[in-house]
């Protein structure tokens, strides 16, 4: 579906073999279909304009699975085929497997120890994501930006490194490629604007962190990206093991 889909690369998530345990999910009572609790009401009814939009629009369920996957019609059987999903028995050999199969580019995501950054190498990926998960999957793992340097100086130049984590900013943008990133990806941030006002949001989103990205590009004293590197930092050594 991917490859008829026209996607140019594949993303392959490495840390979900097993789901974590999601300490907030646990707490705001996170569940799929949505159980209405009283907090969630409070929070709709502080809402009222954004929850009549919401129940205006025509879908409410995963497009890209539901009606895809057989024996998935609702959000109340999405849930249970997502439970079978996870395998604990994932390895490497199954990474090469997928990238032989998929013929493109391959990209791993939840690196965190150079270790494993090495592996990936070996395995033939194209690059690798620094990813902590947003700290959902193992609370108490260290930062993706505090693992990220130690990886660049275990793989060097062997394959992309790209970064994933606490994005809520052009300047985070900013310093993670300067600590030696090629890429940085956004997570929570582009969701915030979906939620909020759909496409137009994420649009949004996405020239607000380009603008702060220009803007503290320019008070570093940069004009191409490509030049940013570590003597922008006042600290590049801050997070060195």
């Amino acid at each position: 579906r991917a490859k008829a889909a026209g996607c140019s690369a594949l993303v392959i998530t490495l840390d979900l073999q097993i789901l974590g345990q999601r300490h907030k999910d646990l707490r705001n009572g996170l569940s799929a279909p949505p159980k209405f609790t009283l907090n969630s009401i409070l929070q709709l009814m502080s809402k009222p304009a954004w929850g009549l939009r919401m129940l205006g629009t025509k879908r409410h369920g995963f497009g890209n699975i539901v009606g895809h996957v057989s024996g998935v019609e609702d959000l109340s059987s999405l849930s249970e085929w997502t439970a079978k999903q996870f395998d604990p028995k994932l390895s490497w050999d199954d990474i090469a497997w997928i990238k032989e199969r998929w013929g493109g580019p391959v990209i791993l995501k939840g690196i965190m120890d150079p270790e494993d950054a090495r592996s990936a190498v070996k395995t033939g990926a194209d690059a690798i994501i620094v990813s902590n998960h947003g700290g959902r999957q193992l609370d108490g793992a260290p930062s993706s930006i505090e693992a990220l340097p130690a990886i660049l100086d275990a793989v060097g130049n062997d394959i992309e490194v790209h970064f994933d984590g606490g994005i809520r900013s052009g300047q985070q943008i900013l310093k993670a490629i300067a600590l030696g990133a090629q890429s940085t990806y956004i997570g929570r941030a582009f969701l915030y604007g979906l939620g909020a006002a759909g496409e137009q949001g994420v649009t949004d989103v996405l020239n607000i962190l380009h603008r702060e990205l220009d803007i503290s590009m320019a008070l570093c004293g940069e004009r191409d990206i490509l030049n940013v590197g570590q003597h922008n930092l006042v600290n590049p050594h801050v997070y060195s093991r």
